[in-house]
């Protein structure tokens, strides 16, 4: 029995070493294989991320590339309206002057270098800087477009010029006068403001800012007959029809990506097709960093042959366990990091963003999205259809990958409850990357108010010269027409039906000099500002706009009330000031009509700025008169002459200050606002 119990003890113990070998082996081999299998998986997520992170990087070039596009085509489009108005305007005003003072006059109040007047035989008529019959020389392409515009008729043409790279540029813009014949005029503008536009909203800047993120080595806009745009200086590349993976996207609208070779370096290379008005079609090129990619493929590669040396020792598998956990939180912070950069470039877009899936389904929104509807990161994961019901916007839903819509203006209501004007932006997203749409909601309100205010100057400055024009004409007339009366009432005296003599004759003296006071308020209209200002100190103008309108306001039942806590003092003309606060005051009073209260405050604001307002109770502007209350001649009233608020504007807006009217919400009435520069 012992001699039993060695052989069998003795036939065990080498079973027990070769199944312990056995089964270290099958587990350092299923071990092996399965870090192989996870890190070849986290290779692929790793460079799954980077490629939808690109492809997201992609679409969002194209879509705002598209935009600063519309955006450059509007401004261009806007400068040439207005320097074709202010052609027109120059012809109206100076055609047929020589007086160089009048030229220069225009100059400086349309921030303008220079205007030229010339014949058909191109030699100067009138100019702020040469004499008449002088034959200018012109830059180049200058003459050249004026020789052409000779040919090929009238227009605007505009044409920057740079002499050298130290001189500043100049744009010039060209009007041929209509009728054709009339010869043409040349103005001279500073052409490093348009530069500077143009570089800020175009796609050359909107590159140049994207390139500066870490990780991108060079971003490209190519077309087939090369480059267009570039980041960075970049050696001889591949023609599109000599590079299959780029002449292949041209042919459709999908997102492409490759390990590209560039400069000795493996990068990622996204792709994407872009199209526009006014490039040829080419392909975005955005090459992205690989090197903390390879980095961490270098490190897996190290740990798998570390953990095969000493995987047969079982003591050591948790270690080699641990360090696969270590890198896999390793692999999820360089994720979380990436998508964290991402969404930190996503909040910091000055435009709202709106993403949702094919399904309708919102997935992400900005910070601005946000601040500007309400719409907070809650609503990830709702249905679009009740974010647009809340929002009160519409845009398609029904766009296909690679249209887009940025000419969608609506009105849009803030949480606060202020009405916004926004520009939407509709891009699909491609099919590979879920489908779905992007929504960029640009706010232009401030861009509409500058527009709006600068066509109200404009019409204001050119009904003022009307009005002189109309005033001065009527005024000699109706001068001979009061002094006729006066002495047909003093030196003539009918013996007939005297009583109906005086009554008509007093009607023709008070309506003459009542049409004489409308011409004097005309005359002010288009009045340049030529009074000599002082220090004044506000109570002075409000309390005698008061005391001479306070007799009438007591008749009418309508109590005034001012208050002012302080002295504060503004650089104006006193009278001038005056005169607004009775207008201000008088409309008041004819829009109450009779009982009421007439509220004026003055307060200080930061920035060195008065707030002044005036306030009644009575029924306020109707939605469709308020936009044009300061309109000259503009007035609801039968016995009005629309010239009262429009000269309240014009003085203000002299003194470089900003009047706006307004209903009161709260409570029933009307209220103008004045911000003016105080000392």
């Amino acid at each position: 029995m012992p001699m039993r119990s060695g052989r069998l003890q003795s036939w065990l113990a080498p079973i027990r070493i070769r199944y312990l070998l056995v089964v270290v082996a099958v587990l350092g081999l299923v071990f092996i294989a399965l870090v192989y299998l996870g890190i070849r998986q986290a290779r692929q997520s790793l460079l799954k991320i980077m490629v939808d992170d690109g492809k997201a990087l992609a679409a969002s070039l194209t879509l705002s590339s598209t935009n600063a596009i519309q955006a450059g085509l509007l401004l261009e489009s806007l400068t040439e309206e207005r320097f074709a108005d202010l052609a027109k305007s120059a012809q109206a005003r100076l055609y047929g002057k020589t007086d160089p003072a009048l030229y220069q006059t225009f100059c400086e109040d349309n921030q303008l270098r220079s205007v030229d007047f010339l014949n058909n035989d191109l030699a100067i008529t009138g100019s702020n800087r040469w004499v008449a019959g002088y034959v200018p020389r012109y830059p180049q392409a200058v003459a050249a477009e004026i020789r052409d515009m000779q040919v090929t008729g009238g227009g605007l043409r505009s044409v920057m010029v740079q002499r050298d790279s130290t001189a500043a540029p100049v744009q010039f813009f060209i009007y041929a006068f209509a009728p054709p014949g009339e010869g043409f005029a040349v103005m001279a503008a500073d052409g490093a403001y348009f530069n500077q536009i143009n570089r800020a909203i175009g796609i050359g800047g909107l590159i140049q800012n994207i390139s500066r993120q870490a990780g991108i080595v060079y971003i490209v806009l190519q077309s087939r007959e090369g480059i267009i745009f570039s980041s960075r200086q970049l050696p001889p590349l591949l023609s599109i029809a000599s590079d299959p993976f780029l002449d292949s996207l041209m042919q459709t609208d999908t997102t492409g990506w490759r390990l590209w070779a560039f400069e000795g370096e493996e990068v990622l290379e996204i792709a994407r097709r872009f199209e526009s008005v006014s490039y040829p079609p080419g392909v975005y090129r955005i090459a992205i960093d690989l090197d903390e990619y390879h980095e961490i493929s270098a490190g897996y590669t190290r740990q798998i042959v570390t953990i095969g040396v000493i995987l047969f020792l079982l003591t050591l598998a948790v270690v080699g366990v641990v360090s696969i956990y270590q890198n896999y939180f390793m692999l999820n912070r360089i994720y979380r990091r990436v998508h964290t950069e991402r969404e930190t470039i996503f909040d910091r877009l000055s435009s709202a963003v709106l993403a949702y899936d094919g399904e309708g389904k919102i997935t992400a929104v900005n910070r601005a999205l946000t601040q500007l509807t309400g719409l907070d990161p809650d609503w990830v994961g709702r249905d679009m259809t009740a974010a647009k019901e809340k929002l009160s916007l519409d845009w398609p839903l029904d766009a296909t990958d690679g249209e887009a819509s940025v000419n969608l203006e609506q009105r849009l209501v803030t949480p606060s409850g202020d009405e916004r004007t926004v520009l939407i932006g509709v891009s699909a997203l491609p099919d590979d990357a879920g489908g779905g749409q992007v929504v960029l909601i640009h706010d232009i309100t401030d861009q509409k108010r500058l527009e709006f205010e600068s066509r109200r100057r404009e019409r204001m400055s050119e009904m003022g010269d009307m009005a002189a024009g109309v005033a001065h004409e009527i005024r000699n007339p109706l001068n001979a027409i009061a002094i006729a009366a006066q002495r047909l009432k003093m030196e003539f005296s009918p013996t007939e039906e005297r009583e109906d003599y005086d009554r008509l004759i007093g009607n023709v003296i008070n309506e003459s000099a009542r049409l004489n006071q409308i011409l004097t308020r005309f005359l002010e209209l288009a009045r340049t500002r030529a009074t000599e200002d002082i220090i004044v100190d506000l109570s002075d103008p409000i309390g005698k706009a008061i005391a001479a309108l306070s007799g009438e306001a007591e008749s009418l039942g309508v109590k005034i009330e001012y208050a002012h806590h302080e002295s504060i003092q503004v650089r104006a003309d006193g009278q001038r000031l005056q005169q607004v606060f009775i207008n201000l005051i008088k409309n008041s009073l004819q829009a109450m009509r009779s009982s009421g209260k007439i509220t004026i405050t003055v307060a200080p604001e930061p920035a060195g700025k008065v707030t002044i307002k005036v306030a009644d109770t009575g029924p306020g502007f109707a939605p469709d008169v308020l936009p044009k209350v300061f309109q000259p001649y503009f007035t609801t009233r039968p016995d009005g002459s629309g010239l009262g608020l429009a000269l309240a504007y014009k003085t203000v807006t002299d003194y470089g200050g900003e009047i706006s009217a307004a209903n009161i919400v709260a409570s029933r009435g009307a209220e103008i606002t004045i911000i003016l520069p105080c000392l």
